[in-house]
């Protein structure tokens, strides 16, 4: 059945919307009006092919859309890919559109990063052969124009449209952690945040209630932000993403507790104070939450301090714990420069810098911190 054939220049703009925040809405009314659109429409995912993250439930991923485009005239939400359910493939969407406005002029908008795998798509040419690929760029994200453009024209005999609107980068990993421990995240809108809370959409688990009951919102959100932290490297470093995320977020769990309220637990000899909450925190995240994994509880109990022969979940709850985007020391920019090219030498470049601290300082430097030292440091192994 074909739609209202008045419309004439029609925009897909899939994704997950996991959830929808505010440079969603920003790129489409910038689509909107660099495409001089009649419609736009907002088509969220059912289960994206490429992630292998669980979205939230459909209905409330439409409802926060919806709430989130409501000023938008000519945007509307469709719910083609959650009916069909299954992975979601945007050949069928680009068609599907094509059906319903046969003549009108149909575009796709993709992200940068997107572009680049485009090739990697469930039949790419059919993609084409029914919409114009039309690329949303953001910060912090450059692909080679040129190079693409003639990637595309060898292999599809198509070209594709750059928008001008450069939209900010903004992080779902980031949006969803703070969600989950009940903390408005930038880039949220006010009532979607609302919906978020009343309809416990980012639920916690045990782990991320635990936290939220027991420290104080800036810690909280140091904790918020050493997951996104560590998360970020995952993949690279071949790590299970809950196991990251678990360590990550029991890093601090005993940090304002008194150890001598735990009569079970045992201080090793010689631990500073500045230590003891990260072996109480391993005390903790195996006897009371439960936590059995002895790489999980070993990245809790050595992450403020290291020692030697560190595995490399252990290494990344160290460096993330130091580099954070909260943390606001001098050097720590370079630290988060060298994590983006070299994991390996930002976690040795972190143990100099804990160690010429703790010298600054004229502090006790614990013996498992200059055992570490000498081991990655002094003889320059990993």
């Amino acid at each position: 059945m074909c739609h209202n054939v008045s419309v004439k220049r029609i925009a897909i703009f899939g994704g997950t919307f996991n959830p929808v925040h505010t440079e969603h809405v920003k790129t489409a009314i910038s689509a909107i009006d660099e495409l001089k659109l009649d419609k736009i429409f907002i088509v969220p995912t059912f289960l994206p092919p490429h992630k292998n993250v669980l979205p939230a439930k459909s209905a409330d991923r439409i409802n926060m859309l919806k709430i989130a485009f409501k000023g938008v005239e000519k945007a509307e939400i469709s719910d083609f890919e959650l009916l069909n359910e299954g992975k979601s493939y945007s050949y069928i969407t680009a068609e599907h559109f094509k059906s319903l406005y046969q003549g009108a002029e149909i575009f796709m908008l993709v992200g940068g990063d997107m572009l680049k795998d485009f090739k990697t798509w469930k039949n790419p040419e059919r993609i084409l052969k029914a919409a114009k690929i039309v690329v949303c760029r953001r910060e912090g994200y450059e692909f080679d124009v040129k190079a693409e453009r003639e990637y595309f024209s060898d292999v599809f005999g198509k070209d594709f449209t750059v928008l001008n609107y450069v939209g900010k980068t903004v992080s779902s990993t980031e949006i969803r952690t703070y969600l989950a421990f009940g903390i408005k995240p930038q880039g949220i809108d006010s009532e979607v945040f609302a919906y978020i809370k009343e309809n416990g959409v980012y639920a916690p688990d045990l782990y991320q209630r635990y936290i939220s009951e027991r420290l104080p919102e800036k810690r909280i959100i140091h904790t918020a932000n050493v997951i996104v932290c560590a998360l970020k490297k995952a993949k690279e470093l071949k790590l299970d993403y809950e196991k990251v995320r678990i360590a990550a977020t029991l890093h601090d769990c005993a940090k304002y507790d008194d150890y001598k309220a735990y009569a079970d637990f045992t201080l090793p000899s010689d631990v500073p104070p500045p230590v003891v909450h990260a072996f109480l925190g391993a005390f903790v995240a195996e006897k009371v939450l439960g936590v059995t994994d002895k790489e999980i509880l070993d990245a809790i109990r050595y992450h403020t301090s290291g020692k030697a022969e560190m595995s490399t979940l252990s290494k990344l709850i160290f460096v993330a714990d130091m580099i954070e985007k909260g943390r606001n020391y001098v050097g720590v920019e370079e630290l988060r420069a060298e994590y983006e090219k070299d994991f390996e030498s930002c976690f040795r470049l972190c143990l100099k810098e804990e160690v010429a601290h703790l010298i600054n300082k004229k502090e006790y430097i614990y013996a498992e911190t200059l055992n570490a030292y000498d081991y990655y440091v002094k003889d320059q192994r990993s």
